[in-house]
């Protein structure tokens, strides 16, 4: 690997495209584009459709299509996003040919954020051989490197969900954080979201008491999919108060874009890092939940 982050603790995790060009033909290796759609909706604030279309029309070589709600997340609950319980987890990923003896490189179209989230999906439930593609499809193009219209061709095959303590995180998780010096709370939205003065609102403006901002879009390139480099993130993140030697609680709207934190922090090597997985999209309706604005 060939980026600053194979210096960091955990920095194997992210991979660029040599190293997968290098490993592409390995019979365990697993490569999935993660790519979902978010389209602005009125009544919603958006609404999530499926990118598998792009995906079909040109891919890196071998690879095939995770959908991050359908494949992953419990799509009959109230909030959207919500990781699925662990065997319907396993049987669905095990259906695309993730399985114990797997490893697999996740990689988007777009935003890094849908390859962390299907990684911190994967990782919540216990495996450890998940890797972000760095620059994901767009770095592959660039590279002219191989592409193909070919369906995925994985075999399906056995998945043991090992869910992690304390990755996973509801609201009265948070709520018992709020007053402890101890637990760092760190919002992944825009500065404007994060102070209820502008874009996408997630019923009532603000933030999570006593957090800090580490704004997703300024931890990763969003154009790109390339994740900043370890300098500017442990800015970002220690200026946030994203204390390694804290607990950390990542959240966001609805427990996407945080995930780019969270994958950060696990980079650099936090030991105590967690998701709370509905976010704003619960706490911001929720009148008896405590809120603030600015900061």
């Amino acid at each position: 690997m060939t980026n600053k982050w194979s210096d960091e603790p955990k920095g194997n995790l992210l991979v660029d495209c040599e190293w997968l060009a290098n490993n592409i033909e390995d019979e365990d290796l697993r490569i999935f584009d993660c790519t979902t759609r978010l389209i602005p909706d009125p009544k919603l604030g958006y609404r999530i459709e499926s990118a598998e279309d792009n995906w079909a029309a040109g891919h890196i070589v071998g690879s095939g299509y995770l959908n991050c709600q359908k494949d992953m997340c419990d799509t009959e609950h109230k909030y959207r996003f919500m990781l699925a319980d662990p065997d319907v987890f396993a049987k669905s990923v095990g259906n695309l040919g993730i399985g114990d003896e797997t490893r697999v490189v996740l990689y988007s179209t777009s935003e890094l954020f849908w390859s962390t989230r299907a990684w911190w999906a994967l990782y919540a439930n216990g495996f450890n051989n998940a890797y972000v593609l760095n620059g994901g499809f767009k770095s592959w193009i660039s590279e002219s490197r191989e592409i193909s219209t070919e369906p995925c061709s994985y075999k399906a095959t056995k998945f043991t969900p090992n869910r992690r303590d304390n990755i996973i995180l509801n609201r009265e998780d948070v709520l018992s954080s709020l007053n402890r010096p101890d637990i760092s709370r760190i919002n992944a939205l825009s500065p404007e979201q994060f102070q209820g003065t502008g874009g996408m609102v997630f019923g009532r403006p603000g933030h999570i008491p006593g957090s800090g901002n580490a704004p997703y879009a300024q931890l990763a390139d969003m154009n790109s999919g390339i994740l900043n480099d370890p300098e500017t993130v442990k800015s970002i993140l220690y200026n946030s108060g994203a204390n390694p030697n804290n607990t950390v609680i990542n959240y966001c709207g609805g427990g996407i874009s945080a995930t780019i934190a969270f994958f950060a922090q696990k980079l650099l090597g936090y030991e105590k890092i967690g998701l709370y997985d509905a976010s704003m999209q619960e706490w911001g309706f929720d009148e008896n939940l405590p809120i603030e604005t600015e900061k």
